[in-house]
């Protein structure tokens, strides 16, 4: 049944009888509170009210170090979450084992490290690692600006992140912080438990940002890589957008999103990754800018799906302000994001600044409302790091206050 449904086409048609079921079980339901920890291999600090966990070592010490930080509200995310949303555990548990082989070693050693000291096992893992890929759900919008159309000169990237929390996930929103032996230092804006990244920047100032597609499941496949691995693997291994783009070309997905990728070095793409090929857009000196939703614009890929009609409306509206001709700075860009996100799953919104190395999220007040931004600059996202190299690149004379 789990492989019949993932091949339905309009899937996406019941998420709403799915927020329904989850508020029914859930609305009295609360996770655990974040609390501040220190451990040998990690750290969680609350920023503002912002979870900031931090791990380091080897991929099974940074799965054990976030497992003993947050695995209490990793296991009551996933099991309120799942049994609203995707309640046959059994046949997704199958479906997953089949892109087990795929997993990176490291993804497998951490899995193994955060099972070991938490609620959550194994098998419940993997099956977080590869849920989007199997159930399709999020609705997101994305913009990047740099040089003329941003008021500094310096790229921003600000995005929506559209997911149903099913009156249990708006309350898991953290960024994690990892530090592994072998590559630099790297963030992503997640929940508890999942090890993928879907936002996130690194130290050599590369950001990205995911928007699933829908539309397109006759050309999906479970021989490939989770795609929030294989974002998580960009930030791990490359430091440029073109050094992203190689490793895209491979196609390690097997699931159709978007992508938009801006670096340090004023670079920007926005990627349409279709099962059977990739597609790439970079931005240039006359158009400084791009922004994506939740559709494919190439013709060659282009499919149908309900969420067609939210996407081209939330695109058109980001694209009447880009043609507007104004330049960007952080709070036009928040504007923007309140314009475009849908106010019943905006979940999360961040704005990241590669040249800067910090971000921003909101992860309360938004839906139709401004949202509750938190700053995070580099000295309290990469603190370490931040001691040992200089920032990527600096900003131009003319880019500066």
């Amino acid at each position: 049944m789990a492989r019949l449904r993932k091949k339905l086409p309009f899937r996406e048609l019941g998420i709403a009888v799915k927020m329904l079921r989850g508020w029914s079980n859930n609305r009295k339901r609360h996770i655990t509170p974040f609390r501040e920890l220190t451990l040998p291999n990690g750290s969680l600090q609350l920023i503002d009210g912002v979870p900031l966990a931090r791990v380091r070592g080897t991929p099974r010490e940074m799965g054990r170090a976030l497992g003993n930080l947050v695995g209490v509200q990793a296991a009551e995310t996933f099991h309120s979450y799942m049994q609203c949303f995707a309640p046959d555990f059994k046949g997704d548990l199958a479906l997953a084992r089949e892109m087990e082989p795929n997993l990176p070693p490291w993804l497998v050693e951490e899995m193994r490290g955060f099972s070991e000291t938490s609620e959550l096992t194994y098998d419940e893992m993997l099956v977080g690692q590869c849920f989007l890929d199997i159930h399709k759900v999020a609705a997101c919008s994305t913009i990047a600006v740099h040089d003329k159309q941003s008021e500094r000169g310096e790229m921003l990237l600000g995005r929506n992140l559209d997911f149903p929390s099913l009156h249990i996930a708006d309350e898991a929103n953290m960024v994690v912080v990892y530090e592994p032996l072998d590559a630099p230092a790297y963030a992503g804006v997640t929940w508890p438990g999942f090890l993928g990244i879907l936002t996130g920047l690194n130290t050599a100032g590369l950001a990205l940002s995911m928007m699933l597609v829908y539309g397109q499941s006759r050309h999906e496949h479970l021989t490939g890589q989770p795609f929030p691995t294989v974002f998580r693997r960009l930030l791990h291994e490359c430091a440029t957008v073109r050094e992203a783009d190689t490793l895209l070309q491979t196609r390690p997905y097997c699931t159709a999103t978007n992508l938009i990728l801006g670096d340090s070095s004023r670079t920007a793409a926005r990627f349409q990754l279709h099962p059977r090929q990739a597609v790439v857009e970079y931005t240039s000196a006359e158009r400084p800018v791009t922004a994506c939703t939740n559709h494919y614009h190439d013709k060659r890929i282009k499919g149908f799906a309900f969420t067609w009609f939210s996407s081209v409306v939330r695109y058109n509206k980001m694209l009447k302000r880009i043609n507007s001709g104004q330049t960007w700075d952080t709070h036009k860009i928040k504007l923007a994001l309140q314009a475009t996100g849908i106010p019943a799953i905006n979940l999360q919104r961040t704005i990241m600044r590669p040249e800067q190395l910090s971000m921003e999220v909101s992860f309360q007040n938004n839906g139709r409302a401004f949202g509750r931004w938190v700053n995070l600059p580099r000295e309290l996202l990469f603190s370490e790091s931040a001691a040992q190299q200089p920032a990527p690149e600096a900003l131009s004379v003319s880019a500066a206050q």
